[in-house]
């Protein structure tokens, strides 16, 4: 198992540009410590964040940044949303930043997002077709980065005229890729494809176990094996003494993020969608720990509910712990995630949903 962040950007509001510097310190942090991966989450504004909380809307800005303070660590969006944008502006941002990053440190994710009308209105584009649209703009954006010539795109949703797209990919046309998605076709697209299957955090194993088993079987229908090695999940971890310290660090923070999320529509989502009823209160942190969606506690605990969550979904091969949080203080989160990768990673190393794999065969 390889291991990583999701920087799900949710602080308080002091500035951005606090905010952005810790995100940035836990990504470095990652780096030294030996995450493989970080996602960044691109987050725009919403009326219920005024005054209340920090977004990056930019994450390949932020990438940028981090470049030339890391030294190893692989980055991306989780995710892109490729329905909001041009894709000529997607494709060149994208390139610049893996040349910035280097060859073989960026990874290309997409999809459509926290389903929210607002961030479509306020472009002028239609909600209804946001899916149809990402499923244009990731073809075109393909072909910006594949073809040496000036070419026209008349699309249904897209439109360009003597396109240049400029610089490409460094890694060419094996820039890694990955989505996240409830979308049959586009689960199936991304198997076919080899693109890495991302899970929200707050998925249950019970709704991502006939995703990955979708996404294995179209893999091995194009004779892509192992393919649960390319599906990567993730959790709220939290590493502490002992459950109840981890509660009460955390507690004030998710109290806070969990009311501004119930004003933008999230908790009625996290009901209907992941059937997950979270009250908007203190007792929050209670709820989502009892439903092993936040995974906290001492190290042996941490580890074993992940090994649990691991084998009900029936393996991946790559475990994000979610950063861009103000839980406690930065000593303590980055405490956290220190004895993440010396006392937690090491107990789930060896699980390789390959090997497993071959062992059922």
């Amino acid at each position: 198992m390889e291991f990583g962040i999701f920087s799900n950007g949710f602080r308080p509001h002091t500035t951005a540009a606090q905010t952005y510097d810790e995100d940035i310190y836990e990504i470095v942090l990652a780096d030294q410590l030996g995450f493989r991966d970080a996602y960044i989450s691109e987050h725009h504004g919403e009326p219920p964040y005024i005054n209340r909380v920090d977004t990056i809307p930019m994450p390949e800005l932020l990438m940028a940044k981090a470049a030339g303070l890391t030294k190893h660590i692989r980055m991306g969006a989780a995710v892109r949303l490729l329905h909001l944008h041009h894709p000529l502006d997607v494709a060149v941002q994208a390139a610049v930043t893996e040349h910035l990053l280097g060859k073989g440190r960026f990874i290309f994710g997409f999809g459509s997002g926290f389903p929210s009308p607002l961030f479509c209105e306020e472009r002028g584009l239609s909600f209804d077709d946001r899916h149809a649209r990402l499923d244009e703009s990731l073809e075109f954006i393909l072909k910006c980065w594949g073809s040496d010539d000036i070419f026209d795109w008349d699309g249904e949703h897209w439109q360009g005229k003597g396109v240049v797209a400029l610089p490409k990919p460094l890694s060419g046309s094996g820039l890694p890729m990955a989505t996240a998605t409830d979308s049959e076709s586009t689960i199936r697209m991304s198997a076919e494809r080899g693109y890495t299957l991302l899970s929200a955090f707050l998925e249950s194993a019970e709704r991502l176990k006939p995703k990955a088993d979708l996404y294995e079987k179209y893999a091995e229908a194009v004779g892509i094996s192992a393919a649960r090695r390319n599906i990567t999940a993730s959790r709220i971890v939290y590493v502490a003494d002992s459950y109840d310290e981890a509660v009460a660090d955390m507690r004030e923070a998710v109290t806070h993020e969990i009311s501004v999320q119930a004003e933008r529509g999230f908790l009625t989502m996290l009901k209907n969608v992941f059937n997950l009823e979270v009250p908007n209160d203190e007792g929050a942190i209670d709820v989502l720990a009892d439903a092993r969606m936040y995974l906290l506690g001492d190290p042996e605990s941490v580890a074993a509910r992940i090994e649990e969550f691991y084998d009900a979904v029936g393996g991946f091969g790559t475990f994000l712990i979610v950063t861009g949080k103000n839980w406690a203080t930065r000593e303590k989160r980055a405490r956290s995630m220190t004895r993440f990768m010396e006392e937690v990673a090491p107990k789930l190393r060896h699980l390789d949903p390959g090997e497993s794999q071959v062992a059922a065969a």
